[in-house]
């Protein structure tokens, strides 16, 4: 039987596609100039296979990466932003369809971090907010079925929490411009996790191939803004406050597109996050 275990400080669904789980506030909206044979989107099932075609691909077979870079802010009680350190991050998916009709999103994820002036990767931080020197340690998400998102036309839930998430039809938010198509939606979380928890994602895909059903997998950029609370490594439970993370990416056609610098480290350091071992046991369900 798989273990679940939920650790207080982190949550990482990670940036880029799992942002796009309904939220409570979605509404299935179309907004801006709306082509006339632009897919119906107050229908679940649409917003099912245009949400898969945006953050991966109807193909199965297909791995998916994306590429990302952004900045994490310290947030202390109600001072101003303060930036830490610079992330970059892999995540990459594969999609299965189930026999009930609904899709399981399996996904790898690797994220390093860079010193916020020189930009250089790093494994320690002196932390101005302790005094302390920290071992600064990658975010990891390693997949294996069960462990992934099952997304249905009754909502987008980590399968793991499906039972303890209601059903809500799978309605997002779209705006449609001259050439570009947007995705918008914030992230729903299962219930026991520690606050706080928001995440704000956007995406987007040119439009004519939006509309050309027969493209299975969307050339997809995104931007995304997260609240959540300090990172294990950053050893600041004493501290009011909590993490403000903003990152954008970009789709890849194939892991080897990632930077030269970036796909070394990670060959040398994590090469199982590079390909997805399916046969492999990951352990627990743990979400950090």
């Amino acid at each position: 039987m798989m273990s679940i275990e939920i650790v207080r400080r982190e949550f990482l669904l990670g940036l880029g596609a799992v942002a796009m789980m309904a939220s409570d506030k979605s509404s299935g909206a179309m907004h801006g100039i709306i082509p006339e044979d632009a897919p119906d989107m107050s229908l679940p099932l649409n917003n099912l296979i245009n949400l898969i075609r945006m953050q991966a691909s109807l193909e199965s077979s297909s791995q998916i990466p994306w590429h990302y870079n952004g900045t994490l802010f310290a947030q202390v009680a109600s001072e101003q932003p303060i930036p830490m350190v610079k992330i970059e991050g892999m995540e990459s998916y594969r999609v299965f369809p189930l026999e009930d009709g609904s899709y399981e999103i399996l996904g790898n994820m690797l994220t390093f971090f860079r010193d916020i002036d020189s930009g250089k990767m790093i494994r320690e931080y002196q932390n101005p907010f302790t005094g302390k020197i920290n071992e600064v340690l990658p975010n990891i998400r390693q997949a294996s079925f069960g462990r992934g998102l099952n997304i249905s036309t009754m909502g987008a839930r980590p399968k793991a929490f499906i039972d303890q998430m209601p059903d809500k039809p799978l309605l997002l938010d779209w705006t449609f411009g001259p050439e570009t198509v947007c995705l918008q939606a914030d992230t729903a979380y299962p219930p026991g996790l520690s606050v706080p928890r928001m995440q704000r994602s956007s995406m987007f895909a040119p439009l004519d191939q939006f509309l050309d059903q027969n493209v299975k997998s969307l050339p997809s950029l995104f931007t995304a803004t997260v609240l959540m609370p300090w990172l294990a490594w950053m050893d600041m439970n004493e501290v009011e406050g909590h993490t403000l993370w903003h990152a954008s990416g970009v789709k890849l056609k194939s892991i080897n597109q990632l930077p030269d610098e970036y796909f070394t480290r990670m060959m040398a350091e994590h090469p199982e996050l590079s390909s997805f071992n399916l046969e492999a046991d990951t352990g627990p369900v743990v979400y950090e």
